[in-house]
């Protein structure tokens, strides 16, 4: 009987901190994330205007 106190505490321990893990990103990281991907479309643009004009666009040949 002197365990269930500590299993008691466990459970709502796990059960708090459970939510937390599954709220996702935090704000610092989706920030990190959006600056990452601005750069990564910026990177793509420069890339393409350093590349020859397509003769026939769209056509695949």
């Amino acid at each position: 009987m002197k365990q269930l106190p500590f299993l008691v505490l466990l459970a709502s321990a796990f059960l708090l901190y459970l939510p937390a893990c599954s709220s996702g990103p935090s704000p610092e990281q989706q920030a990190r994330e959006a600056d990452q991907q601005r750069e990564a479309e910026r990177q793509q643009a420069e890339f393409r205007k350093g590349l020859p004009p397509v003769a026939n666009p769209g056509r695949g040949w």
